[in-house]
């Protein structure tokens, strides 16, 4: 067993798994100096980026991490991306254990023959263009009156949402409104949902399937290929909740959207911009062909895409039990698990990684040696280009005093203007 104990302590990425990690290290190491870097100047990754702009109540989970980094506990080092101002060796060399918590962010593209068509988009660049992602700053895309979602998760249950609302149903939100505007100037009219699964085995949580019920002038309708068996109690309450949702009158319905599960995509069709789906597989009585002029696709984010972690092209990343990578490097979240599980799922494994890491140090797997500096060691200019947490908040409250009437904040656009507050 070994009594050393590690000084500094660097996290790479400001997302709930990061800061979860911290929390729980925190809590064994009282006296350890624990910093949190990002490429973004503002902190908190998906939670600000990934989560859709009207589950406020998920993004509040922020406030928890706010009081980590304003009493010092931690400390916030936005604008500095790793592998471009400062290399993982760089931080290796002055902190005695690094974890990697920056994510899995690209999206796994639909490869059916025509899925390279104008007109087939990821639904990671219309959740990027609504929450205003400033690197790089995408642009809503266009979309049509005719809507195939290729996936039924709770991201295709989010673009549904997005699809199906009206301006007035983001209230309290901080979505982009320019990007919001566009879209709603020529709204969707019919909105088909894909799923290779049936309902009972579908990827979606059941209030996300209820939450749909409350939009007002939609009418939903589903087509699936097999019940629930007895013991699957979580399917049979999907199952209920289709049931319901497609139950709800609507005299005169603005939209319409159609669920159709053990539906296969099998090509998408037109001369340069997307025409129609051709279904592979589908129930019976469904057409095998879609008419459709956008095709988004939600089947999750690409485990192995290159250049996610153009800091550590040397390590595999491969999804894995374990948060161990190399004595005294770590990862945790996504990064290791792969993209798979909500909040609640990251703040499990951050605890899991978290323990793994006291334990290697404890017994001496993870050495600790005498002399590191941590954060003071780092090149000067990098100490000088950090975004603190003091500085984000003069962010935090710029974008708030630009909000709307009816909005909680209107995000800074760009990451030079984020600068230009945070620093100015």
């Amino acid at each position: 067993m070994s009594d050393a104990t590690p000084r500094h302590i660097a996290i790479v990425g400001s997302g709930p798994s990061g800061c979860f990690v911290a929390q729980s290290l925190r809590r064994t190491w009282a006296d350890a100096e624990i910093t949190i870097f990002d490429r973004f100047a503002v902190p908190y990754g998906l939670i600000r980026y990934g989560v859709a702009a009207d589950h406020q109540h998920t993004k509040a989970i922020t406030r928890q991490f706010d009081r980590s980094f304003a009493n010092g506990d931690v400390r916030f080092a936005g604008n500095v991306e790793i592998g471009s101002d400062v290399s993982l060796d760089e931080l290796r060399e002055h902190f005695d254990v690094v974890v990697l918590a920056s994510g899995r962010w690209r999206d796994r593209m639909l490869s059916v023959p025509g899925s390279r068509l104008e007109g087939v988009l990821p639904s990671g660049d219309i959740i990027n263009a609504l929450n205003t992602v400033p690197r790089p700053a995408i642009p809503m895309p266009e979309i049509g009156k005719r809507v195939v979602v290729v996936g039924a998760g709770n991201v295709a249950l989010d673009m549904v949402r997005f699809l199906a609302k009206t301006g007035d149903d983001y209230a309290g939100s901080d979505v982009n409104p320019v990007a919001l505007a566009q879209y709603l100037a020529s709204p969707a009219t019919h909105i088909t949902v894909l799923s290779r699964s049936p309902i009972a085995s579908a990827k979606s949580d059941v209030a996300m399937v209820k939450e749909l019920g409350k939009i007002a002038g939609a009418r939903f309708t589903y087509a699936n290929t097999s019940q629930a068996t007895e013991d699957n109690a979580l399917g049979r309450k999907r199952e209920a909740a289709f049931a319901d949702l497609a139950a709800i009158d609507v005299a005169e319905p603005r939209v319409h959207v159609h669920f159709i599960f053990g539906a296969e995509p099998a090509r998408v069709t037109g001369d340069e911009r997307v025409e129609a789906v051709h279904l592979g597989a589908a129930p019976a009585a469904e057409s095998s062909v879609i008419e459709a002029d956008t095709v988004i696709s939600a089947i999750g984010f690409d485990v192995n895409a290159p250049g996610q972690w153009h800091y550590a092209e040397h390590i595999d990343f491969a999804p894995a039990d374990s948060g161990l990578i190399e004595p005294g490097l770590y990862r945790a979240g996504w990064l290791k698990r792969g993209p798979v599980g909500a909040i609640p799922a990251n703040r499990a494994d951050a605890v899991e990684v978290a323990k793994e890491i006291v334990a290697d140090v404890e017994s001496g797997a993870s050495p600790i040696v005498d002399g590191k500096q941590g954060y003071a060691a780092l090149p000067a200019e990098v100490r000088e280009r950090a975004v603190s947490f003091e500085q984000w908040q003069r962010i935090d409250e710029a974008e708030t005093a630009a909000a709307e009437a009816d909005r909680i904040r209107r995000k800074l656009p760009n990451h030079d203007s984020m600068l230009d507050v945070a620093l100015g």
